[in-house]
């Protein structure tokens, strides 16, 4: 073996270990050196693509878990899903590596043909689902190379069932456990699987659950069966086919092979292992006091670019972009600012009135004159920085049309973007709801005698701007969704809060910010005139001091032109975008010191 086969194979294997957390893992069958001179880049490329795909099934799939009982065509698509969430998971952080990992995945398409694929039948079901799950959990669509056309028609041909495992497969990506629940639920939705796997109890996150009445909210209409019915057709006439191409398809052995060889190492399971029982706890005191909801049948958790289409979406953007060219120095400055205090937490320590150390000069002019007082000493030690997410949670209500919800938006994209520069994750949600006065909840309503104190009586909308594993470069267009007429209409939140907190726990991150930005009071006048004038302020103040006592989460708000100190005990106040300056640069910084909590600030 050459030196440079020797240097290349040592790089590799080094490269495994570390990103398996193996130190004796071994390289997986068909990886090989020995004619590594004459090797090609392409090959290379190929080499550290299933080296790095094999390294991550190894550290973060947990092959005790227990599997369902299925068919082997459903297995394989099973599996396959595992195989992506591994990747793009443990990717997250690491260009290099989610570069080889595509380079590998768009070589394997050129294998299976996927770019002569125009039709949804020419395309197997078991590449489609991967390739929708990739793009799920990526926050991007696939271009030519993957079949873009095939996958168009796929994608208009799913089931709103399948929709939502698919954004539920995104979400739980940090959970093995809840990522297969999430998987389950999108084999069933297309007929690939019995339903039995979400009748076992409460813990999958796409059961539906019933109201306080008792009523239950799982309801399917007639269109939604009549799309699961031709998707269940759709795919059992095509599975004879995806098992010849596969089967005839040289990249299918080696990615079986992967599959199989991940689960032989010491693996580590992905995400909190705690999560279900904060979750649970949470849930379990949702409604302090009586706080009721009528229907969640017509509430709705949906992605920004859902509710708008590319073309205008790119329009909106370029709105918010006049408005952000007078900040770009800011955000600079601020970006400088805010890392420097981050990096300063993170790097050093002090200890004052020490009997050793370094002396402390502070201390001296007591000294000088009180000579009988003992020198100080301080002590400098390295602390643990906790990796840290923020979600700003924007009120996308009527009352913020105009200057509050382009200074909102503008605010969004600048603390984005400085934190992102800063190393710290941040997700991006808005709530607002579906329709003014009650909308197909309040139709529900009088349609069954208007029944007294009904509670919350309303369609929630909850709007996902940004994920926090999703970059803001690819998520930039939709916060000028912001912008939209018609997208404000009235705002719940109290329950938003705790739609926001909910997703907040399950991240792995230690240390977890919930920003909320909003200009007041929840309004929503068909709750309001069937229960008490208060019963939304009343749940909201309930709901804030729960999690203000929550020492795992830090609770923090803007008010936008209203003072929102009243609801919050840590909030900062802006009456206009000209308050994003010098004045926000340090109050800002404030906000992410732990001992500023539950201090209010009034910025005029």
């Amino acid at each position: 073996m050459t030196s440079r086969t020797e240097r290349f194979r040592k790089a590799t294997l080094a490269t495994l270990r570390t990103l398996s957390g193996d130190a004796t893992l071994t390289p997986p069958a068909g990886l090989t050196f020995d004619n590594e001179a004459d090797m090609d880049e392409a090959q290379r490329l190929k080499t550290r693509g299933l080296t790095d795909a094999y390294a991550l099934k190894t550290r973060y799939h947990d092959p005790d878990l227990p599997v369902p009982v299925m068919s082997p065509e459903a297995r394989h698509i099973f599996d396959t899903l595992e195989q992506a969430r591994c990747e793009i998971y443990g990717s997250r952080h690491l260009d290099g590596v989610r570069a080889n990992l595509h380079h590998r995945l768009v070589e394997r398409g050129k294998i299976l043909k996927a770019p002569e694929m125009t039709t949804r039948k020419d395309m197997p079901s078991s590449l489609a689902l991967e390739l929708l799950a990739r793009e799920s959990m990526l926050g991007y669509e696939f271009g030519p190379e993957l079949g873009e056309t095939a996958l168009q028609q796929w994608r208009k041909s799913l089931s709103p069932q399948a929709k939502l495992a698919l954004r539920h497969l995104a979400e739980t990506q940090s959970d093995q456990k809840k990522f297969m629940q999430a998987g389950q639920e999108l084999l069933a939705s297309l007929g690939l699987v019995k339903k039995a796997a979400h009748e076992a109890g409460t813990d999958n996150p796409l059961q539906q659950t019933q109201d306080e009445t008792g009523e239950s909210q799982s309801q399917e209409g007639s269109d939604d069966t009549a799309s699961e019915e031709s998707g269940q057709q759709a795919v059992a006439t095509e599975q004879e086919d995806d098992a010849n191409t596969e089967s005839a398809s040289p990249g299918s052995d080696e990615m079986e092979a992967l599959l199989t060889e991940g689960e032989q190492g010491n693996e580590e399971a992905a995400g909190p292992s705690h999560e279900k029982e904060e979750n649970c706890a949470l849930d379990s005191a949702i409604f302090p006091d009586g706080y009721k909801i009528y229907t969640r049948e017509f509430d709705e958790i949906i992605p920004a670019d859902e509710l708008c289409d590319a073309e205008e979406l790119h329009f909106l953007r370029e709105q918010l972009d006049r408005q952000l060219e007078q900040t770009k120095e800011f955000v600079s400055r601020l970006a400088h600012r805010l890392q420097r205090r981050l990096l300063a937490q993170q790097q050093r320590h002090w200890s004052f009135d020490e009997e050793e150390g370094i002396l402390d000069a502070a201390r001296l002019p007591r000294i000088v004159s009180n000579p009988s007082l003992p020198l100080s000493y301080k002590l400098e030690s390295n602390i643990d920085f906790k990796e840290t997410i923020v979600t700003l949670l924007i009120d996308n209500s009527g009352s913020m049309r105009g200057t509050p919800i382009t200074t909102a938006a503008l605010c969004s994209d600048i603390l984005a973007r400085t934190l992102e520069r800063c190393g710290v994750k941040v997700e991006l949600l808005g709530f607002t709801t579906r329709a003014w006065k009650g909308g197909q909840s309040r139709y529900k309503w009088t349609e069954n005698g208007k029944p007294p104190k009904p509670g919350r009586l309303n369609d929630l909308r909850h709007i996902i701007y940004k994920s926090a594993d999703i970059p803001w470069r690819r998520a930039r267009l939709n916060l000028g969704l912001m912008l939209r007429d018609g997208l404000l209409k009235e705002n719940i939140d109290g329950e938003a809060l705790l739609w926001a907190s909910r997703r907040l726990r399950s991240r792995p991150e230690h240390r977890r910010i919930l920003m909320v930005i909003s200009d007041g009071a929840p309004v929503d006048d068909s709750t309001s005139s069937a229960n008490t004038p208060d019963y939304l302020d009343d749940h909201l103040h309930k709901v804030i001091a729960r999690l203000e006592a929550d020492l795992g989460l830090e609770l923090l708000a803007i008010g936008i032109g209203h003072d929102v100190t009243r609801y919050y005990a840590n909030s900062v106040t802006i009456s206009s975008a000209a308050d994003l300056g010098d004045t926000m640069v340090s109050q800002l910084s404030a906000l992410f010191t732990p001992s500023t909590k539950r201090r209010r600030t009034v910025m005029n």
